[in-house]
């Protein structure tokens, strides 16, 4: 995995990160609702990046499995 995927794994963090310190609202527990966060944000993150990475490295693998099938269909004619 390169360092240009590793966003895949950091902006869906820091996104529901900031969205849930946003909708906190609970002014008895602000710990616990901290924590809560966080952990949603990394949980998140961390699904989202794998399932792009995921996602990617089957393509790949649909690509090729192409070209070897293509790579098979080539006849070759003997020399006589």
């Amino acid at each position: 995995m390169g360092d240009h995927e590793i966003r895949y794994f950091v902006i869906p963090m820091i996104v529901v990160f900031i969205l849930g310190i946003a909708a906190i609202s609970d002014p008895v527990f602000p710990v616990v609702d901290f924590l809560v966060v966080g952990l949603i944000a990394i949980l998140t993150g961390t699904v989202c990046g794998w399932l792009v990475v995921g996602i990617k490295l089957l393509g790949r693998m649909i690509q090729t499995g192409k070209e070897h099938r293509a790579v098979k269909k080539v006849i070759t004619v003997p020399k006589r």
